[in-house]
């Protein structure tokens, strides 16, 4: 059970302590809790979506308690979790589990900003790392696939120094190319970029700045993927590093033209794709031999 880590005791403690009133747990009906408009936020579309999500995937184990205020008339002003209790009211549930916490409109308004503005950023290592403790299908589905295609998922901030080809940080890019090109498409892809010689060894070449230009060059060019063994000798014999710099001059000609910005990344994959159909252009296929 190495992976229990307990709380730290060793964290220096603060020169003083304000905590204010102690907060008390209890389940709360909805129909008490308000929003007090001076301070929170308003429900735009995307809020409404996101709330719609929530109800869509409702699950009381991944419900955090609501966070309220006592105020006139024997009600509850929400601090945080307005979407939450939105969802719950639109599956049905009549109350949610809240943290009461005796403040006045100012001190709400204050752990409002608090809570929402000072909140660590979970990354998106951390999710993966959690969606496949959890056996979630889409966690599973991108391990299998980097396992199949000898590569490995990362699952933390890994130190530059400490990287290794064929380590996959770009968790977030390499979902949306599973949906994008597909399970089979993206593992192919994934296997040739490891097994060519270059970018199979090159730790640089599985950066993000490097990796997507690469992937993306390949997978939208499944011909090429037919001839895995041409791709890769195609791969092999390409200075990446000379198409980096042709990119990078691109990018400055067209600044200094005035002319819509495009990211080095975007001219980068365009340079990659035009130098593999150079290397292997579609064949023409020929007519049909005449009966005799």
């Amino acid at each position: 059970m190495s992976e229990l880590r307990p709380i730290s005791r060793d964290l220096p403690r603060p020169p003083s302590i304000e905590p204010g009133p102690a907060p008390m747990l209890q389940w709360i009906d909805i129909e008490l809790l308000v929003v007090d408009e001076s301070y929170q936020r308003e429900l735009r579309a995307d809020n409404m979506k996101a709330i719609r999500r929530i109800a869509e995937r409702f699950d009381w184990s991944k419900f955090s308690t609501v966070h309220v205020a006592p105020i006139e008339g024997g009600r509850f002003a929400i601090i945080d979790g307005q979407h939450r209790t939105h969802a719950a009211a639109a599956c049905g549930f009549s109350q949610v589990p809240c943290q009461v916490t005796p403040m006045d409109r100012t001190r709400q308004a204050a752990a409002f900003a608090a809570i929402n503005g000072l909140v660590t950023r979970v990354t998106a290592w951390q999710i993966y790392k959690a969606a496949l403790t959890a056996r979630e299908t889409w966690a599973i589905e991108l391990d299998e696939i980097a396992s199949a295609a000898g590569c490995k998922i990362g699952r933390n901030a890994t130190p530059a120094a400490d990287k290794q080809a064929g380590q996959i940080y770009s968790i977030t890019y390499l979902r949306k190319a599973i949906a994008t090109h597909g399970a089979e498409r993206t593992q192919k892809t994934l296997t040739v970029l490891r097994e060519a010689e270059g970018t199979g060894d090159t730790v640089e070449l599985w950066s993000f700045a490097y990796f997507k230009p690469l992937f993306e060059a390949i997978a939208s060019r499944p011909r090429c993927l037919r001839n895995s063994d041409g791709l890769k000798a195609s791969l092999a014999a390409m200075d990446v590093w000379a198409l980096e710099s042709e990119a990078e001059n691109m990018v400055a000609q067209r600044r200094r033209a005035g002319q819509p910005f495009v990211s080095k990344i975007e001219i980068l994959e365009s340079l990659i794709g035009d130098a593999l159909d150079k290397a292997m252009p579609e064949r023409m296929a020929l007519p049909a031999p005449k009966a005799a």
